[in-house]
């Protein structure tokens, strides 16, 4: 494979200062992060200096600013004019935290170097990148928020406008900035998504670790192109730059001492929501405690090297993925939830640091330290792989009712087809109940959030109104639908809360005027009154107490009077 030499550009032009269009970061010896005014100003500057570079407008964010976009193409100057292109498309995501500001500084110099310097890469490849997609967040701008990270002097905040975590945000969308991004990734398709970000966690030598699309979770050509062929040749390109990688250093209890597993990115996280779009999706994490220039340039060449091993493989890339696609639209069962596979292990060469335990200054408790001066190469085991836990059957289409705006501009912005009923009709379908489901005790993102559901099926014959929506399937979209209004799955929209008035019971009885009636019931029904006296004696003949107000309610819940949609999704699926 021929690499490009875009990492020997930086060092020049970085040492050398010669390089038109020098940034912030530059200028200050890489001491500095541009600020979002700094760096909307500088992308404009040089978009007008190149007609392959240019800066757009693309949604609002919840800052009531624009998203910003910059591409680097030969194909036009507006977004929608790449949809046509049969080129490599790859979209860089910077400042999602904008207190973790390594990938603005790295994506300027970058753009730059390739329209200066190596714009051959552009006959088959387009870049695009959003330069701050946490507005809010950037313009919150202080140098103290990041305690336990070594520079930049300045920079931003991790809760946006909302002071929601945008990287918790994309299969929910509450931020105007979520909506915007979706909207974009259905509008541009890309190959390859890389978000950049700063680590927490152990200490170790590696200036950066790398969070991929977890490959099981890709599954299919997609899935193997990645463990065998993408991963390991982005890894060794960055080891013959002498700056070797590692997966994510998932592992924030204690010292490393025998290895760490695989993130698990449901599709709240950026490489989960690609899984759903077939897209090749990444995320940079470099380390906290290294200086802010080391940090910056090892992002340039984690970002040049996906651009490099992108040009290199771009066929292979879309053909997997268009084979994904077909999959999909096929497809009939599709998982919805998996766990981490604790038996199948790689081994791993970690480069880490000696640790021991010291008695802590502050609160007199042993603390743990990691000594820098003395580096250590260790064998640990990674726990690379996931297992399926829960799939879902697809039907041939779903119904939504219509009153669930929140939910269908969700599935419209990733790309879901809604059409509506003309008529009032019924339907046989499969209904869902929900029968119990554990919630957080404390508010996360903005929600109360669900697990652990439990549901009931049952076929029904069902009414709908004209205007409630219809969703085919068959479509390439279909992972993204099922993963969505699956209730059980772990990022689902009831899971969301977006489902949480069924969930409350809008009529009721009183019991003194009920009595009445539930003898008339039962007296006109031998199969409920069967089943009245079933349940009781099961529940004396297991010493529970049963007062007058919990039979009467049973005898209510199970006759025509309670309402059927207590409890009942209003998602509906058609055999």
């Amino acid at each position: 494979m021929k690499y490009s030499s875009l990492i020997f550009l930086f060092i020049s032009i970085t040492s050398s200062g010669e390089s038109e269009f020098k940034t912030i970061f530059e200028s200050s010896n890489g001491t500095k992060s541009a600020s979002y005014d700094e760096g909307i100003k500088w992308w404009s500057q040089i978009s007008k200096e190149y007609d392959e570079l240019n800066i757009q407008e693309y949604g609002m964010t919840d800052a009531g600013l624009p998203l910003h976009t910059i591409t680097l193409s030969q194909e036009g100057s507006t977004l929608e004019k790449l949809g046509n292109s049969n080129k490599a498309i790859i979209l860089i995501n910077n400042a999602i935290h904008p207190g973790e500001p390594d990938g603005v500084d790295a994506s300027m110099m970058l753009f730059r170097d390739i329209i200066q310097h190596n714009k051959n890469i552009l006959d088959s490849c387009i870049l695009v990148c959003i330069p701050y997609y946490n507005i809010g967040g950037a313009l919150n701008r202080s140098g103290t928020s990041r305690a336990n990270q070594n520079g930049p002097e300045s920079y931003g905040f991790r809760g946006n406008a909302q002071n929601l975590d945008l990287n918790r945000d994309f299969i929910k969308c509450d931020s105007r900035n979520a909506q915007s991004f979706a909207k974009l990734l259905q509008l541009i398709d890309p190959d390859v998504y890389i978000e950049t970000h700063v680590s927490n966690g152990a200490d170790y030598q590696y200036n950066l670790t790398y969070l991929s699309t977890q490959p099981d979770k890709l599954g299919g050509e997609m899935g193997k192109f990645l463990r065998e062929e993408m991963n390991p040749s982005i890894a060794k390109m960055m080891s013959e730059k002498e700056n070797p990688i590692v997966p994510y250093v998932n592992h924030h209890n204690g010292p490393l001492s025998r290895g760490y597993p695989t993130f698990y990115d449901s599709p709240r996280y950026s490489s989960g929501l690609t899984t759903l779009h077939h897209i090749y999706g990444f995320i940079t994490e470099s380390h906290m405690l290294k200086p802010y220039d080391v940090r910056v340039k090892t992002t340039y060449e984690y970002l040049n090297s996906v651009i490099d091993f992108t040009v290199s493989n771009k066929t292979q890339l879309q053909r997997t993925r268009a084979a994904q696609k077909k999959v999909d639209k096929s497809q009939i069962n599709y998982p919805i939830d998996w766990e981490i596979d604790k038996f199948d292990l790689v081994a791993l060469v970690f480069k880490g640091y000696e640790y021991s335990f010291k008695k802590s200054e502050v609160t007199g408790v042993d603390r743990l330290f990691y000594d820098q001066t003395k580096p250590k190469t260790m064998n640990l085991f990674y726990a690379h792989a996931m297992l399926e836990t829960q799939s879902e059957q697809k039907p041939k289409a779903y119904i939504l009712k219509k009153g669930y705006e929140d939910v269908a501009d969700r599935l419209r912005w990733n790309g879901v087809l809604l059409e509506q009923l003309t008529n009032d009709t019924i339907i046989q379908v499969i209904t869902t109940r929900i029968l119990d489901y554990e919630t957080v005790k404390s508010p996360y993102e903005k929600h109360y959030l669900h697990s652990k559901v439990k549901t009931k099926n049952d076929t029904a014959f069902w009414s709908f109104n004209r205007g409630d929506y219809i969703i085919q399937t068959g479509k390439s979209s279909d992972r993204f639908l099922i993963e969505t209004l699956s209730p059980t799955g772990p990022d689902s929209y009831f899971n969301w809360n977006f489902f949480d008035a069924i969930l409350q019971q809008k009529e009721g009885f009183s019991s003194y005027v009920f009595e009445d009636q539930a003898a008339d019931l039962l007296s006109k029904d031998a199969k409920l009154k069967s089943n009245f006296k079933k349940m009781r004696e099961a529940k004396m003949g297991n010493g529970e107490e049963l007062s007058s107000r919990k039979q009467l309610n049973w005898i209510y819940r199970n006759s025509v009077h309670y309402e059927k949609e207590h409890n009942t999704l209003p998602v509906f699926k058609v055999l």
